[in-house]
């Protein structure tokens, strides 16, 4: 695995800061590679130290992606602490900063973390649920006037706004990039959610399993990869939730990643057919773009275990079927980009690319959160914020004169 530490100390000295270098060098591993792919000798190796002095340090690879976690949020709190009797310009600011700062939080949250063991997920969870509060309880004291359900989402809002930001499009410079930001935060944390209906009930309900083989595997895959991981379930425990015997379960497929790729390729249609029939109903772009927006939303809550085996799992695939997966997600996210500039033509390709990667990561998010998801009008508050992230103007900067 290649160093990706840039500046290692050199071997046998003792740095005071050795700590702080262990844990930028694990993070970046963490992001490129992945939590189950990197070793204890690995980050060792990145910061030119043996194993044994590693682990005076940090008990296990456990606690040193707990420790990255904890740093990457460190930002968002000391936000949230500086920022309690300013106005909500300045909050959205220093958030924006904090978020460009803590670019590996999206990833390493949302993606690695649930390859940890469950007493030390906890932990990082109640950490993570601690800084949400904090951060109700600031826009809270702004906006007195919201309601506790408003609040709520609104605030998950503005923590997937700040996990949005692992992949900065090139073609934005950092400044720009940080004002965009800013300018959606604000948006977000001004938004008055209209009242409204309560959102149907999600049309997944206690479920019948399919008689068929094959679609008893891809079920029974489905729930138990998304409720405890890819790594944590083997062909066995799929076939023995479906009934199926463990040669039958290769005889419908011949391994565990063609069971992933099968079920996300299938995932991934469902996705593109419920595009194209949004796009069918809609007479003009901006019907289809406020049509496709609301499609999503009811899709991923609908969905809400698919989306969560995309996001999660989607990087166990190799080879053809993992060029694929990607090509399949760029082609549906272009298809936003081309209907957004359609609507905005002045927008530029990278902000229109941005807005709506943030959107997407926004709905998901909602889905993914049980007691989100069940609110009433979360819905309909869901897709009112999209519009918001998706029509605010952030104009551009005349050059200094």
């Amino acid at each position: 695995m290649p160093n990706q530490t840039r500046q290692a100390p050199a071997r046998g000295t003792r740095p005071p800061n050795r700590r702080e270098l262990i844990i930028t060098a694990a993070t970046e591993l963490f992001h490129h590679h992945g939590y189950d792919s990197v070793s204890m000798s690995s980050v060792a190796a990145a910061v030119n130290v043996t194993p044994t002095a590693l682990y005076r340090h940090f008990r296990g690879k456990p606690q040193l992606l707990t420790a990255a976690v904890m740093r990457e949020m460190e930002p968002v709190r000391q936000t949230i602490e500086d920022t309690q009797n300013t106005d909500l310009d300045t909050v959205a600011q220093g958030l924006a900063r904090a978020a460009v700062k803590s670019d590996r939080l999206g990833l390493l949250w949302l993606r690695e973390a649930r390859a940890l063991p469950s007493e030390e997920y906890a932990l990082l969870r109640a950490e993570v649920s601690h800084t949400m509060r904090l951060l109700a309880s600031l826009l809270a004291r702004h906006r007195p006037e919201l309601t506790d359900q408003d609040t709520r989402l609104l605030t998950q809002s503005l923590c997937s706004v700040l996990s949005s930001t692992s992949t900065r499009p090139q073609a934005l410079s950092k400044k720009r990039y940080q004002r965009v930001l800013h300018d959606i935060i604000l948006a977000i944390a001004r938004l008055s959610p209209e009242p409204a209906q309560a959102s149907p009930p999600s049309s997944q309900g206690i479920g019948l399993f399919p008689s068929a083989r094959r679609e008893r595997l891809l079920q029974s895959a489905l729930t138990l990869w998304a409720e405890y991981g890819y790594t944590s379930v083997g062909i066995e425990d799929i076939g023995s939730r479906a009934g199926v015997a463990t040669s039958g379960v290769y005889r419908e497929f011949e391994s565990k990643e063609h069971l992933l790729a099968a079920l996300l390729a299938r995932g991934d249609e469902w996705v593109r057919y419920d595009m194209h029939r949004a796009l069918g109903r809609a007479s003009n772009p901006d019907e289809g773009l406020t049509t496709l927006l609301a499609s999503y939303v009811d899709f991923v809550a609908d969905h809400h275990t698919y989306v969560t085996i995309l996001l999660r799992e989607a990087r166990h695939l190799t080879g053809q079927a993992r060029e694929q997966s990607k090509q399949t997600q760029r082609e549906y996210i272009n298809e936003w980009v081309t209907l957004m500039r359609t609507v905005v033509p002045d927008l530029p390709e990278a902000e229109a690319r941005l807005r709506v990667g943030i959107v997407v990561n926004v709905a998901n998010d909602l889905a993914r959160t049980p007691k989100l998801r069940a609110l009433p009008a979360s819905r309909a508050i869901m897709k009112q914020l999209g519009l918001v992230i998706l029509a605010v103007p952030t104009p551009v900067e005349s050059p200094a004169r």
